[in-house]
Parts: structure tokens; sequence; C-alpha cells
């Protein structure tokens, strides 16, 4: 089966479409990367609060309720996917109880909307506080402190660029069973599930693949805590080192890989799903390396949703491998 590796520079035929499906829609901004010749960065420091002062481009677009053609997003046409779920997780807060209970879900989850023979579990994180909330914290700390606050992230991006998932592979995974897997078809994916609540404030959107041009993406590095420090610290716990692992050169024993950003382009089409309850969740893709003309990725941000309420948005997002 193909195995693609670093198709960055792949350029599709955008075709945008005739008409935005979904009853209604939100106008709002969105947060697009800042070229580097205008101030932007190549790398960043997930977690800090350099992480949550950098710098985007606020540009106007309109995000529209897909519930009503609900059937017309799919993993392989659009790149993400709305599914009913109820999860048998009481306390989210609970590392052990999720990973014991949820981690078989997710496993389930996505064997049964990817078509996945194996699943492995890289990581899951819990997004508490709101967008709000995290730059506040963020005014009171150094550029190399941790925040805190975990939020739904404000900008547009993909986790890992074509090639950082290639390089989370072989982070998680001992390298001889690395190199087996991207001989095959592979992927890697997210579930995003609230819980306690509906959303009713910083809801997650997603840019539909047939309206993205791969010409737009724009590639970060990543530059993970320390096992065990700040939020991501938890990302990076457990990660395996091998030969073709990369790391930091500080001697600190930290991850890195490429993420990926993306540009403005009026043709970008975006969706959302109104009132999600804590019964449904997301499943999209971060990378697919199958190279057929499916989706290969969900590029994603939370958005301000205007409301006259304040309730803060809870959900989780762990990430899987299949191949």
């Amino acid at each position: 089966m193909d195995s693609v590796l670093y198709p960055n520079a792949r350029v599709r035929n955008v075709q945008p479409r005739k008409q935005d499906p979904g009853a209604g829609s939100e106008p709002t901004k969105l947060f697009y990367y800042l070229e580097v010749a205008d101030g932007g960065i190549i790398q960043t420091y997930p977690g800090t609060a350099f992480e949550k002062r950098r710098k985007h481009v606020p540009h106007d677009v309109r995000i529209n309720d897909m519930r009503s053609v609900r059937d017309d997003f799919t993993l392989d046409k659009s790149g993400f996917e709305l599914i009913n779920h109820k999860t048998a997780v009481q306390d989210f807060s609970n590392d052990e109880e999720v990973k014991a209970k949820y981690y078989p879900e997710v496993r389930d989850i996505i064997k049964k909307y990817s078509g996945a023979s194996e699943v492995h579990i890289v990581s899951h994180m819990c997004r508490k506080s709101t967008f709000a909330e995290a730059q506040d914290d963020a005014k009171i700390k150094g550029d190399k402190e941790f925040v805190t606050k975990n939020n739904p992230a404000r900008f547009v991006h993909v986790d890992q660029s074509y090639r950082g998932s290639e390089q989370i592979l072989f982070l998680n995974l001992p390298e001889e069973e690395a190199e087996q897997k991207i001989k095959k078809r592979w992927a890697i994916m997210n579930v995003w599930q609230p819980f306690e609540k509906a959303v009713k404030k910083d809801p997650l959107a997603f840019c539909d693949f047939r309206s993205v041009d791969e010409k737009d993406f724009r590639t970060v590095v990543a530059n993970l805590p320390p096992p065990g420090a700040g939020e991501y610290g938890n990302v990076s716990k457990n990660l395996k080192h091998n030969a073709r692992a990369e790391y930091s050169s500080n001697g600190d024993n930290a991850a890195v890989y490429e993420v990926t950003n993306m540009a403005y382009n009026p043709n970008q089409k975006w969706y959302y799903a109104s009132d999600m309850t804590p019964e449904e969740a997301w499943v999209f893709k971060i990378f697919d390396s199958k190279n057929d003309g499916r989706a290969k990725c969900a590029v994603h941000s939370s958005f301000p949703l205007p409301v006259p309420f304040n309730i803060t948005i809870s959900n989780q997002t762990p990430e899987s491998y299949y191949t």
C-alpha cells in the first residue's frame, strides 16, 4: 500500500464550492499564520507564555453549521466526521480512568470509522480553560514559563505536518516497528469530545479539505517541554528513543517535530457543529499516508461563539495511529 512521507510540495487543483451547505453560519475571525517576513516565527514552544502570545493574522470568515448536511462530511471526503458516542468515563480529570475506559473506546472508534486494523494510543489532554483565561495567565508569565490554563487552540493549524507525523511515529514506537509501519498505509487521528456540558463557547471548527490548497501550508517546528513539564509535558513523557527520533539539542529529552500552520485563502470553507453535546465526538485526520485524492488532514481551530452567557468548554483529544 502507498506511503506518502513528505508530500508538502504537492499542489491540488482546488475548486471552491458553489454554495455553502448548512442551515446557519457564524461570522467570526480566525487567526492565520504570520509570514516570517512580517515578523512570524518558524519555531514554537507549546504550553508556554511565548506560544500564547504568538502573533497571527486575523481574517474575517464565515463558519457554517454542518448539521443539516452532516453526511457530506466524512474522514475521507472532508478530513473530519461528527459521530455519536456516549463515553463510560465519569471523571476526565482522573488519568487512570481515562486510560482504562476511554482509550479502549477510542480504539473502537478509530477502527470503526477508519477501517484500521491496529490502533496505538499516544496521549490525551483535557482542555478545561477558556481562551481568555489562558491569555490572562500568559500576561503574568515570562516567555519560557508554562501557562497553567489549558485552552482550545485559537489559531489555524494541524497538530503535525506530513513530515512531523513521521517524526511523531518514530518518537512513539521502536525504530524497527515504526519502519514497518511506514511501508504500509498508516495515519494519525484525533478524537475530540466534550464532557460534562454542551459546547457553548470556543467550539472547534474545521476547514473542509476539499477547499484546502496545500500551497497555503506553512511549517513550524514545535519544541515540546521535557517529560512531565507543563501541559504538553504529558505528551512527551512516554516517548521512546530510537535512532530516527528527533530531540532538542539542549539535553533535556524534549521531543521536536513539525506542525502545520496555514495562510489565509478566500476559497477555504469552514464548518462546525452547533450545540455539540457530550454524547457526540469529532473524529479527524492529522495525517493519512494514502495518496489517492482522499482527505489527508483536517485543518482546525477553535473560535469565539457569541453567546449571552459564559460556559466553559471542556474536551478530550487523544491521538491515535493506525496501519
